[in-house]
């Protein structure tokens, strides 16, 4: 009696802890792309008052502010998204100057190798894209980032 009794608690503790484990799996919410704030490119194209008042209001429905934090938060957000606009068009402005480097450089070294060199130049540049690729999310056929198993260097102990 012992004997059935155990084993009837064993495969009961068996299939609850099978369920709790479905259940689980089933209740995870489903990650969205680029939920964070950063990641919304809508304030790139905004002037920066716009982009303070937005912050700020976000700010103020959860820690709900008097009148006085609320201009001194404003303000405080103002000066960060001036800087911010600043620093995007700074960074630009160095994007540009890199990509016109580099046309150069490749311009001089398509002068210097024989048409052999450019082919696998060219073709181990591709592969370089292909593996930048799929370590992006989204950048590989619509998987995320946690979807495709990131690259580890061999010289990195883990």
């Amino acid at each position: 009696m012992k004997k059935i009794l155990s084993l009837a608690i064993l495969f009961s503790g068996i299939s609850l802890a099978t369920f709790a484990q479905e259940q689980q799996s089933t209740e995870r919410p489903v990650r969205k792309e680029r939920k964070h704030i950063r990641h919304q490119r809508s304030f790139e194209n905004r002037n920066p008052e716009e982009i303070a008042k937005l912050k700020t209001e976000r700010l103020d429905k959860e820690l709900k502010f008097t009148d006085k934090q609320r201009n001194e938060v404003y303000s405080i957000q103002l000066e960060q998204a001036k800087r911010q606009v600043e620093h995007r068009a700074a960074m630009k402005e160095m994007q540009e100057k890199w990509r016109e480097t580099s046309k150069g450089m490749h311009q001089e070294m398509a002068s210097v190798l024989t048409a052999e060199q450019q082919e696998l130049l060219k073709e181990k540049v591709e592969e370089g894209k292909k593996s930048r690729v799929m370590r992006k999310p989204g950048g590989f056929k619509g998987k995320s980032k946690t979807d495709v198993t990131p690259q580890r260097d061999s010289h990195v102990a883990g």
